[in-house]
């Protein structure tokens, strides 16, 4: 026992190294957004900063704080988009409480300083390699939780988003220690590990629904994962019972104050993006301009919820007039996959934002959306070329991990790891902004380690040498 314990600190001890790296990395890159808090923000920020201010200065969670001004003083497309949600003291549900009350907690500490929100977003990104390295090493060994916590820290996507004022950094937070206990489970058999992987996924629906349909698969996967008929059921009978118990609350909550009885009221917003990709493709439009026309419509409806309900079913007419446009920009979006280069170089203020860059790779490719977005100017893409190159080798370390499981018949591995990474990118459907990428990083860094840890130099020498591996 004591001597497990020592091997798991001097682990710990390796990834201290790699934690400090992954925080000065995103810190520096972070440096010349904090003169310009703008660069921080993006459209959705204000339905967290808001009801956040609120929830720490009214001790109620509302649209916004009383002494706050009427007019939002954010970018055009911020004021577009939420200037209506934002202009009365109506109870704020148009997001889940998770985030919303981490940027509380940080108010009452630092006040409304945007940058000790950024700071704060860094060192969560940072510590997520922590869990992500323990994923790793449960999964394949010391050396896979090794590589796979170096490629977490050096991910472009993961530390360009984790400055700005969002969700996402924190989903793939609680997220990394949902793959961490999953795994465990499946190693050890033990139903404390699932059920606190349980309860992290439950909890990260509080930051983003969209891990709700990932209850449900670890409710499909109770049985792969328990070595007992009775620790399956027992499994199988937690996974509802503690849902409930985190969720449902906040959900009572929302039917109380009229929202109905849902996690969120943001999926109007997501239902008229999509409809936007729909049309679009159909009648060879430009998205942003039906986007923005969708969007004056809705805000003829000054009730949030018939605003939702109209949304919704425009997004239902689009389906069903459009089916092949739907399929064509909801189905293997692969473009979700690109690193965050967009985010990174607003952080650096090299670029802006509002460029309509993802209409222009809908319509015509990667290709044509990247010479859109640097708009002739390349010299700025080279500072992020290393990290580019090291986001598509993970990638690329990820499929051959995937044909590496495949191929030795380990389809439980597979389950726990690949199922959640595909469904996390698959979710985003047509909206393809690469930060929503971020929750299956974990999985995909993981597997990634693994394909280094088999394929070590070190390693590759010695089975060249035994005569037992080369006959």
């Amino acid at each position: 026992m004591f001597s497990n314990r020592s091997v798991k600190h001097r682990f710990f001890l390796r990834l201290i190294p790699i934690f400090v790296l992954a925080l000065v990395i995103r810190v520096l890159c972070a440096i010349p957004a904090f003169q310009e808090t703008d660069r921080l923000r993006r459209p959705d920020s204000g339905t967290y900063l808001f009801p956040a201010y609120a929830l720490a200065e009214d001790g109620e969670m509302k649209m916004r704080p009383r002494n706050y001004p009427g007019r939002v003083s954010f970018s055009g497309a911020f004021r577009r988009d939420y200037a209506i949600d934002c202009v009365d003291q109506r109870p704020a549900v148009q997001r889940p409480p998770g985030y919303i009350v981490f940027l509380a907690g940080l108010r009452l500490i630092f006040g409304r300083s945007p940058v000790a929100f950024a700071l704060a977003g860094c060192l969560i990104g940072a510590l997520t390699v922590f869990p992500v390295g323990v994923t790793g090493r449960y999964l394949a060994g010391r050396r896979a939780g090794f590589w796979a916590a170096v490629l977490y820290a050096l991910n472009l996507t993961s530390l360009a988003v984790a400055p700005l004022l969002l969700s996402d950094t924190l989903l793939g937070f609680l997220v990394a220690f949902q793959a961490m206990y999953l795994v465990k489970s499946m190693r050890t058999g033990r139903i404390r590990d699932f059920i606190l992987g349980t309860i992290f996924a439950a909890a990260a629906v509080l930051v983003k629904p969209v891990n709700i349909p990932v209850l449900i698969l670890l409710f499909v996967t109770a049985p792969f994962l328990m070595k007992t008929r009775r620790k399956t059921v027992c499994a199988m009978l937690l996974v509802p019972l503690i849902s409930a118990v985190i969720i449902v609350p906040w959900m009572l909550r929302n039917r109380a104050v009229g929202a109905g009885f849902v996690i969120d009221r943001n999926s109007g917003l997501t239902a008229l993006h999509n409809t936007a990709a729909i049309l679009a493709h159909a009648n060879h439009s430009d998205a942003n301009e039906i986007r923005i026309y969708l969007q004056n419509e809705a805000d003829k409806e000054y009730n949030l919820q018939k605003r939702e309900e109209w949304c919704l079913k425009r997004y239902r007419e689009a389906i069903l007039a459009h089916p092949w446009s739907a399929a064509a920009t909801h189905l293997f979006q692969v473009w979700i996959l690109l690193p965050d280069l967009p985010d990174f170089l607003q952080n650096l203020g090299l670029r802006t934002g509002e460029r309509g860059t993802l209409a222009v790779l809908r319509r015509d490719g990667v290709s044509a959306a990247f010479r859109h977005y640097m708009d002739g100017s390349y010299a700025a893409a080279f500072l992020s070329v290393p990290f580019v190159l090291i986001h598509a080798a993970l990638w690329l370390l990820t499929a051959v991990g995937v044909w590496f499981y495949a191929r030795k018949r380990r389809w439980t591995i597979l389950i726990v790891c690949l199922l959640p990474a595909l469904y996390y990118l698959a979710a985003p459907g047509p909206v393809v902004l690469p930060r929503y990428q971020i929750p299956a990083l974990p999985f995909a860094c993981t597997l990634a380690g693994t394909v280094i840890s088999v394929c070590g130099i070190r390693r590759w020498r010695k089975r060249r040498s035994c005569r037992r591996c080369n006959p």
